[in-house]
């Protein structure tokens, strides 16, 4: 089977990961990659030997799919030119802009049969595969996501740029509707919200608290999940899952602690080659456009709530 071509749109801090990704992936030919920086994209062309171009359009008709890594603002009126011309997408995260671009994009990719994906890594981390075969009804999530201030990422607000993981995350865990969201949050270093809390209510019952800082002194990625008789606790920057199970013996009740170190998994590669894999079989993508139409939806209701 010949290799599918490749191109990433967008070769910034990310999208050179991107590009990395696809040039060591066997199954497929990345063919080049495109950024309207034209000398940041001749120096990674010339790193990874492959051809740069300025505009994406003069590569269509010589790709299979493609990696969008362009600013937020901009993915729609890329994936929906790539997605006309009946090309693969994968779109990194957050989907959009708005809630009317994705629906567009969800409903374009379908008339036009082809893969939409979106670039939601999380699910893609070791530590929380583990975490979502052991999850049965969960009553309460509490998450926190902290990162120091990068100007990179900073068009949108930390909402969209951080906490949408962790929405994503909740959403594909616990299938109930949201009943309220209460949030706050201020600007700090930007001029949109660099720090956030929410607390989301489902009609479940189940509660989640959020949290999210783009202006911390260190880089904590962690989730802890509790539902009947059993307690979990997620460290995703250090692969660390700690679960604590309800046990009784001859009537006396007690917690089990079970601790499990995984080695780092490369989550962006796991992503990309589930991306491939999704391509090739012609099956629906782990993070779908649905999915990443939902954690922008939220994800926007409490950027709009702390604006209020």
């Amino acid at each position: 089977m010949s290799k599918f071509k490749i191109a990433v749109i967008g070769v910034g801090y990310l999208g050179e990961f991107h590009a990395q990704k696809y040039h060591t992936n066997k199954k497929v030919e990345l063919i080049g990659i495109v950024d309207t920086n034209k000398k940041r994209c001749c120096e990674i062309s010339n790193i990874l030997g492959v051809n740069s171009y300025s505009d994406y359009k003069n590569i269509v008709n010589i790709v299979d799919a493609v990696s969008i890594v362009v600013p937020t603002d901009l993915h729609y009126k890329v994936a929906k030119f790539f997605i006309e011309n009946g090309k693969h997408v994968l779109i990194e995260k957050p989907f959009a802009t708005n809630v009317n671009q994705a629906k567009k994009l969800i409903k374009l990719a379908k008339q036009y049969k082809v893969i939409l994906q979106i670039g939601h890594l999380e699910r893609f981390n070791k530590v929380f595969l583990s975490l979502e075969k052991n999850i049965r009804n969960p009553l309460f999530f509490e998450c926190n996501r902290l990162s120091p201030y990068k100007i990179r990422g900073t068009e949108v607000d930390v909402i969209m740029d951080l906490m949408i993981h962790d929405l994503d995350i909740i959403l594909s865990l616990n299938k109930s509707k949201i009943k309220s969201i209460h949030a706050n949050g201020i600007n700090v270093l930007t001029n949109t919200t660099d720090i956030a809390h929410a607390r989301i209510t489902f009609e479940n019952g189940c509660v989640c608290n959020l949290s999210a800082s783009r202006i911390s002194d260190k880089v904590e990625r962690k989730m802890r999940v509790f539902q009947k008789n059993a307690y979990f606790s997620l460290d995703y920057q250090n692969y660390v899952l700690d679960t604590y199970n309800k046990t009784e013996s001859k009537g006396i009740k007690k917690i089990e602690k079970k601790k499990v170190r995984f080695i780092k998994n490369d989550s962006l590669n796991e992503e990309i080659k589930s991306f491939i894999e999704c391509i090739a079989a012609k099956k629906n993508p782990i993070v779908s456009g649905n999915d990443g139409l939902a954690a922008l939806k939220y994800a926007i209701k409490i950027s709009n709530l702390i604006k209020k």
